[in-house]
């Protein structure tokens, strides 16, 4: 076995280990002002930590700690290279959160294709410096061909 396979099998552990522990959680589709469709399915949504969920209420994660998430989706394109994000949508603007890296292929695998059940796993740093509230969270997966997979669930940062 070499290197890349023993790294591989190492993530598969995690992002399997990560998915036992996690809750699953409600989301919604992303409504758009703009010409861009969602052009993929949202099988299901985990996050870890989210003990509240049995309780029909937002995930609470502390200032500080880092989140963990896990989605499957089956995008209706295919694309080389796909760029993520997760947005706070405020009524005024999308605003990204920080310190996440926009490169999906670290955190799916890539190229992504059309019809094929994918796995996109992340760490969500949850910075210090973010104020205690609820927020609408917005994650988009796009192409350069603004074709892209986009969803929403709700979070409240504790202190």
């Amino acid at each position: 076995m070499d290197r890349n396979d023993t790294m591989f099998l190492f993530a598969f552990f995690l992002l399997v280990l990560s998915t036992v522990y996690a809750e699953l959680v409600p989301w919604r589709q992303c409504h758009s002002d703009t010409d861009i469709q969602t052009n993929c399915t949202i099988h299901e949504v985990y996050i870890d930590p989210c003990k509240e969920i049995g309780e029909g209420k937002p995930c609470k994660i502390k200032r500080g700690v880092i989140g963990n998430m896990t989605f499957h989706y089956t995008p209706a394109f295919s694309s080389e290279k796909v760029q993520g994000r997760i947005f706070w949508a405020s009524q005024v603007m999308d605003i990204p959160f920080l310190g996440m890296s926009p490169d999906a292929c670290v955190s799916t695998f890539c190229p992504i294709e059309a019809g094929q059940r994918n796995t996109y796993h992340v760490e969500i740093p949850i910075l210090k410096k973010y104020p205690v509230r609820t927020y609408d969270l917005k994650w988009k997966i796009w192409n350069e061909d603004e074709q892209e997979c986009c969803f929403m669930f709700q979070i409240k940062i504790t202190k």
